[in-house]
């Protein structure tokens, strides 16, 4: 998953870079043209925010947050081994400050997954809602 993970979010940030660069335009076009052209800009504007980019920024975020918690937990892991090895030589105050890095990274990575889950599911709620 993690290597799928990257292009991923690379892809939705890319989505929604043409979106932004597509309204832009949009705007340029129509803007000031008259109401008749002002009307067609608002409904056009509001269309692509949602279904473009409402869900282009939101997948960015939910992938941006697993890459953040993935990076988390693999410093986390090699903190769980740093802290094992000075276990095991008996460097109980290396112990201690790898124990203490530990659970504070070991919060980030609690904090991201929470993040992640809370917004797929959000995503997955509006999806069967709407």
């Amino acid at each position: 998953m993690r290597a799928l993970l990257l292009p991923l979010h690379l892809t939705f940030v890319g989505l929604w870079l043409g979106c932004v660069v597509t309204e832009a335009l949009f705007e340029r076009a129509l803007l000031g043209q008259g109401r008749d052209k002002e009307l067609i800009l608002a409904a056009l504007h509001k269309r692509v925010d949602v279904f473009i980019e409402i869900p282009a920024f939101a997948l960015v975020l939910a992938t941006g947050a697993l890459l953040l918690a993935i990076a988390a937990n693999i410093y986390c892991v090699s903190l769980v081994f740093h802290r094992h090895r000075h276990a095991l030589r008996g460097d109980w105050p290396a112990f201690e400050r790898a124990d203490h890095l530990q659970h504070k990274i070991g919060a980030v990575v609690l904090l991201g997954i929470l993040g992640a889950l809370g917004l797929g599911l959000a995503l997955f709620a509006g999806a069967a809602g709407g």
